[in-house]
């Protein structure tokens, strides 16, 4: 025995002189549970000093501080995973792990193991359910002498392991609290030797197939350690099972690049939604998780640098999917499309990549046949300015872009395009100065185009030009400077209406004189209307035509509620620093005021928000949080408030139900932007558009009834306008969708309100 124990620390010995270095991989490529093994894994550790290269062999998990044996697994720090192949400079070496250092992550440290050929020998394997000893360790890494007992994982019932190393089985370890305000921390495998494995069984069913018990946050986990990035769809459903519905993906494109889309599988649990995106060769692109928020809501979380998987915590229940077919389905060359025109015939949209400022790279404006869905002719923008304008009986659209696509270069071109053909009827290409001291803006008045070519700095004259709509010629022009603003809204109102410090005045479009004027004792102060991202005042419905001609204009310190045709005042009341408004109709107002001071515990901003009767002249009610997005059906108000959806009595102001959000939440943040589009009101039922999804809701109670299919939503900044106004309409039996990701549908009416009857209410439980 003794000459036996000899040999082998001899060979042990021996086999240590052969190591490299730096980097030490190979030498471990034998079985380490042996005591060889060991040792050498132990040696090679040795070796390795601070400035040498090493390189993953695998995917490794990237601690942020170092272990000891005192670490305990709710302790685990994994915030990203290493990919194969990876090199870095040591930093750094404690025991099992190494110190390496990223330009864009900074220092971590990884388990040295993971940097040996041996490592490249990991195979996933089928989920497998593991029971074992109760004396077992399992191991940071095969062999390793950072060990932790079954008890010291988190408290699940189940142990499941993902992967093989020889005669070790890579179980899944993760920290019960895996989310930590904006970070996720990943799964960790640990090791643990067959030998103490007393039983294993393989699921056999797919992780979200009905026969499985596999608990929603395992599954998380499974998926994370398993379906990287480039993936068969195959694979996908061999692990997971058949998704719940398939629909196209909501991949956007690139900058620069052209849409790319795939298809989308949707794994539907009313704890946990997964969703994940293929590309159209059929690998997987996005991996997307969405949880109900018992804290902090968030969207797009993304964990470390997997920029393809992210996260959701949304502040709602989790919404089914309800099958719907289409009408049609037109599919935009663009992330999102709004309906801005109509008539019998044909829809006008307008497609935008979604980004802003230096970021902007396309937008456009094409028309598609009413009945068919088919494109008529579009014309694109690219990243210069998209301004149009249509009359409610208007048979041609006018457009002004700044920028040539085709020759990228910048061109004023004015073109009025006949609607059922894109036949230019006529184009004036006029001369306008860009700086970034000239602003220019295209407004419409009753057959007339409005020009503005307005100083924004010193007192650098402008022009304001007239052109006859019909026919594109002059009709007059004059030079502006100063605090001038055009109040036009559309393209049928009577008059050119002109402010320019203290006056008001309405300008005949054909001549220019001066129909009607007011004049008020102080200047008016900043217009809201004139914020990009200020959604407010009347909602303009592409298939409501405007039946009156009154509308609420700034004046002074005052907004008037105005008659256009004659300029008389129908209505006031006290224009107030920060408040906005939304117009539900001609009686009514619903106001958003600012309050001073913030909420307990959060910087948001704090409002109270008043249903205002312009015809008595006085606040009905008041509420607190900014509630926009009113839409008025009979005796009640449907409301966003804060971005949590609500119905509230419109007499009195209370409150008849609000989604359900958990207490943490309520009133803590403004979560608007989850609903940038307006409501659209059904016989029973609310539809809305919130976060990704096209919600439907119980007009009676609020209860959620389910997303609509293959509807994928979405919030661009400084599109909260365009939003409101054209992401979501209703016309008798058509009803029509834009998107977030080109798409822009139409639905029977009827045949959702069919379908929806078919439904018994879901109940989902949030904890409080």
């Amino acid at each position: 025995m003794k000459i036996r124990a000899l040999m082998v620390i001899v060979v042990a010995g021996l086999l240590t002189q052969l190591v490299p270095k730096a980097p030490i991989s190979a030498s471990v490529g034998v079985n380490s549970f042996s005591l060889a093994g060991q040792i050498l894994a132990q040696k090679a550790h040795s070796h390795i000093k601070q400035g040498d290269r090493l390189m993953l062999k695998h995917r490794a998990p990237y601690f942020n501080v170092p272990l000891s044996a005192k670490s305990t697994v709710d302790s685990f720090s994994v915030y990203d995973i290493g990919q194969p192949g990876e090199t870095f400079s040591v930093q750094a070496v404690a025991g099992e792990l190494v110190a390496l250092q990223d330009m864009n992550r900074g220092t971590f440290w990884v388990p040295i193991w993971y940097t040996t050929e041996a490592s490249s020998r990991i195979q996933n394997t089928t989920p497998t359910y593991v029971s074992m000893r109760p004396e077992a360790k399992l191991a940071l890494t095969p062999g390793g002498s950072l060990k932790w007992s079954d008890n010291d994982l988190s408290d699940r019932e189940q142990r499941i392991s993902v992967a093989r190393w020889d005669d070790w089985y890579g179980v899944i370890a993760t920290p019960a609290e895996w989310r930590q305000d904006y970070d996720i921390k990943r799964p960790v495998l640990l090791w643990v030797n067959e030998k103490n494995v007393i039983k294993h069984k393989e699921i056999s069913v797919g992780l979200f197939e009905r026969g499985s018990t596999v608990p929603t946050t395992l599954i998380k986990d499974i998926v994370d350690l398993q379906l990287e990035k480039g993936v068969p769809s195959e694979e996908v459903a061999k692990l997971l099972g058949q998704p719940v519905v398939r629909e196209a993906s909501g991949i956007k494109e690139l900058r620069g690049e052209a849409l790319n889309l795939g298809e989308t599988w949707r794994y539907e649990r009313p704890d946990g939604h997964y969703i994940v995106s293929f590309t159209a060769a059929g690998n997987l692109e996005l991996s997307q998780w969405i949880f109900p928020a018992n804290d902090k809501p968030v969207k797009g979380l993304q964990a470390g640098n997997a920029y393809h998987y992210t996260y959701d915590f949304t502040p709602t229940p989790l919404p089914a999917t309800i099958e719907l077919p289409s009408v049609w389905r037109n599919q935009g060359d663009l992330a999102y499309a709004y309906l801005v025109g109509a008539t019998d015939d044909v829809l006008v949209i307008n497609g935008d990549d979604g980004w802003y400022s230096g970021m902007h790279d396309d937008s456009s404006l094409y028309a598609i046949h009413r009945q068919t869905g088919q494109k008529l002719w579009q014309v694109d923008a690219g990243y210069g300015m998209l301004y149009f304008m249509m009359g409610d009986s208007d048979e041609a659209i006018t457009v002004y872009t700044s920028l040539n696509k085709e020759k990228s270069e910048y061109e004023d071109r004015i073109r009025h395009i006949r609607l059922k053909d894109g036949h230019v009827l006529w184009e004036v290409k006029p001369d306008l100065e860009h700086s970034e001291q000239q602003i220019i803006e295209i407004h419409g008045v009753k057959n007339s185009v409005l020009i503005i070519n307005r100083p924004s700095l010193g007192d650098k004259l402008g022009s304001l030009v007239v052109l006859d709509r019909n026919t594109g010629k002059q009709k007059w022009k004059r030079s502006i400077s100063g605090d001038f603003r055009v109040l036009n809204v559309g393209a049928d109102d009577p008059y050119v209406l002109i402010q320019e410090g203290n006056l008001l005045q309405a300008r005949d479009p054909n001549s220019g004189k001066v129909a009607w004027s007011m004049e008020s004792k102080v200047s008016s102060g900043d217009d809201p209307n004139f914020y990009s991202n200020y959604a407010g005042g009347p909602r303009i419905d592409p298939f409501a035509r405007e039946n009156t001609l009154e509308r609420w204009l700034l004046h002074g310190n005052q907004w008037l509620l105005v008659d256009l045709a004659t300029g008389q005042e129908a209505a006031r009341f006290p224009a107030k620093a920060g408040e906005r408004f939304e117009v539900l109709n001609e009686q009514y107002l619903l106001i958003q005021r600012p309050l001073p001071g913030h909420f307990k515990k959060t910087d948001k901003e704090s409002y109270e928000s008043v249903l205002y009767d312009a015809l008595a002249g006085k606040e009905l009610w008041t509420v607190q949080g900014k509630a926009t997005k009113g839409v008025i059906d009979g005796q009640h108000l449907y409301f966003v408030i804060e971005g949590i959806p609500a119905k509230a009595e419109l007499k009195t102001g209370r409150i008849a139900w609000k989604i359900p959000v958990p207490a943490s939440l309520d009133m803590e943040r403004d979560l608007s932007f989850m609903a940038p589009g307006s409501y659209v009101v059904l016989n029973d039922y609310l539809l809305l558009s919130y976060g990704d999804d096209l919600l439907v809701l119980d007009k009676e109670d609020g209860h959620m009834a389910g997303r609509i299919q293959d509807v994928r939503m979405g919030y661009a900044e400084l599109r909260e306008q365009v939003s409101r106004n054209g992401l979501l309409n209703r016309t008798g039996d058509e009803l029509y969708a834009g998107s977030a990701n080109g798409a822009f549908t139409r639905f029977s009416v009827k045949m959702l309100e069919q379908r929806l009857e078919g439904l018994g209410k879901q109940v989902y439980f949030i904890k409080q």
